[in-house]
């Protein structure tokens, strides 16, 4: 009996020093800023940089639901994507954690708007407070993009003479996100 009783004493103290040094469950207000470079599928596209920050709330401690928006910059052209967003946290209460997100969308560049979409999934890495680090893998769909480019020509007296091109790019591909969390 002394046995079963010590046996239940430790299993509360080790419960309850776990539970001090946990995390912070994410609950309310919550917003992310991250960065990142996107690869395209298409070979003459170069890479492109993202910014992008989202804002919302926790419901239940694991589903998140807010809005953002986001800068993409090509050498060609700049798009900035706006969106509603759906993470879902795995595991709340460790330190890291499994975590798929969801932004469904719209852009706009200088020439034209288009559909957006991107799937991540990652890991989140909680401290102790109210922040986070997250590492996101995404495959982002864009609908194509126009835009116009510029190319030279010379007359015969060796003057340059620039030329606007209207080209189309389809800067769908695959991204690598990181992330803080407050």
């Amino acid at each position: 009996m002394k046995k079963l009783l010590f046996t239940i004493a430790l299993f509360c103290g080790m419960t309850a020093y776990a539970q001090q040094e946990g995390v912070r469950v994410p609950s309310g207000y919550q917003g992310f800023l991250e960065e990142g470079n996107c690869w395209h599928f298409t070979k003459d596209l170069s890479s492109t940089i993202s910014l992008s920050t989202t804002h919302g709330f926790y419901f239940n401690g694991n589903m998140y639901v807010g809005v953002g928006v986001g800068f993409e910059r090509n050498t060609d052209f700049n798009l900035f994507p706006f969106y509603a967003s759906m993470r879902y946290l795995f595991t709340n209460q460790k330190a890291v954690s499994p975590v798929v997100g969801v932004r469904i969308g719209s852009y706009t560049s200088s020439y034209n708007t288009g559909g957006y979409a991107d799937l991540a999934v990652g890991v989140r890495f909680a401290s102790k407070r109210d922040f986070a680090v997250n590492l996101m893998l995404a495959a982002s769909y864009f609908d194509k993009v126009k835009y116009e480019a510029s190319e030279y020509e010379y007359d015969i007296l060796g003057n340059r003479i620039t030329k606007w091109i209207p080209k189309e790019a389809d800067p769908t591909g695959i991204s690598l996100r990181i992330g803080i969390e407050w």
